[in-house]
């Protein structure tokens, strides 16, 4: 808790001087700072007002005790604004966190308003969704029907990662050269890579191969799950970021501003949007047919206490491995996911650089 000490010196003058950058304190003034300046655009009065700070200090804390004990963003704010006479704030400050709120379109929740490229993917993930093996000639019969996916196939098959001794020009030679387990993992990445750089978010599709290889190989280390869902499950667990960018312009650029002072990318979400992309994106698969337990641990990948699946538990390690710090570092649900894939934070290190699933998607890019 910021001590009121003149409320830490007004959270260290907002953030702008810490002694140590680097200290969970002063990434604790980082992002009540960041919060503050974001309501006084809104409430027209100077960021270092003393109630203003208490409110955000008071937001900061409870969303820091999420991993012991969940709430909805609407259920926190009510709480916090039952503590409004014993702080020292006004209740009705309250509500301009609440004027952040906003709902995505419906149709984007749905993974209809999506770019067109969508539709395309939903079709493939369709047809090739299940985990379970598949013949040549019915990989063949999706590839045909998309140019992108069948063009993908072709230009890893010729590549040099496989070396052919003369060149492919159909999907179906190219396939039954492959393998159909190589050959899935091409067409599911190549109707995925152009929704997210379509959307400008080259940087997270990079995130999502690297997570499909790591993913794929925890479990195969593991042996809790198989090794292909593992790699479907890092393709796709971030699909809610991508549905993030078509939330209306100023809720994008009220998100970039905190993000960029310092809050993780979940915080922000569970703000504005009153969920984190892992919901959002859970939605979609949903609507999209997906298995129960893929939506799940989509759903819950940045909450993993909220989950007993093997399949959470991997992909949170795996964005824990990654360093991208999307939420609040938590140590306890590091601790609980090691145990429950029953690994050592040794053999999570060690993991990941064995498979070849990186391989054959990163020629696609």
């Amino acid at each position: 808790m910021v001590p009121n000490v003149s409320m830490a010196v007004d959270v260290r003058t907002l953030a702008g001087e810490q002694e140590n950058p680097d200290s969970s304190g002063s990434a604790h003034c980082r992002r009540v700072a960041a919060l503050a300046m974001e309501l006084s655009r809104a409430a027209g009065f100077p960021p270092s007002t003393a109630g203003l700070l208490r409110l955000c200090n008071l937001v900061d804390q409870q969303f820091e005790s999420q991993q012991f004990e969940y709430k909805d963003a609407d259920s926190i704010l009510e709480e916090i604004r039952s503590f409004a006479p014993f702080e020292g704030f006004d209740a009705a400050l309250v509500e301009h966190i609440r004027g952040l709120r906003c709902r995505l379109p419906e149709q984007i929740r749905r993974g209809e308003g999506l770019p067109v490229e969508a539709a395309t993917a939903r079709q493939i993930f369709g047809a090739l969704g299940q985990e379970r093996e598949y013949e040549v000639q019915e990989l063949a019969s999706v590839a045909v029907k998309d140019p992108v996916v069948a063009a993908s196939l072709i230009r890893v098959a010729n590549s040099s990662l496989y070396s052919p001794a003369s060149r492919f020009s159909g999907a179906g030679p190219a396939i039954a050269y492959i393998g159909t387990v190589e050959a899935r993992k091409v067409m599911l990445a190549a109707v995925l890579r152009p929704l997210f750089t379509s959307a400008g978010l080259m940087r997270l599709w990079n995130h999502s191969v690297s997570a499909a290889q790591f993913c794929s190989a925890l479990a195969e280390k593991t042996e809790r799950v198989a090794a292909e869902e593992g790699l479907m499950l890092g393709l796709i667990h971030d699909f809610g970021a991508l549905a993030v960018q078509f939330a209306p312009r100023e809720s994008r650029d009220a998100y970039t501003r905190l993000v960029e002072r310092g809050c993780p990318v979940t915080y922000v979400e569970r703000l504005i949007f009153g969920c984190d992309h892992g919901e959002i994106g859970a939605e979609i698969l949903s609507n999209w047919n997906f298995s129960d337990r893929m939506i799940e641990a989509v759903r819950f990948h940045h909450q993993p206490e909220r989950s007993e699946g093997p399949l959470t538990a991997f992909i949170y390690l795996v964005e824990f491995w990654s360093g991208l710090d999307e939420d609040l570092p938590s140590f306890r649900r590091v601790g609980e996911c090691l145990c429950r894939a029953g690994l050592s934070l040794e053999a999570l290190a060690q993991t990941g650089t064995k498979n070849s699933a990186l391989k054959t998607l990163r020629s696609l890019s």
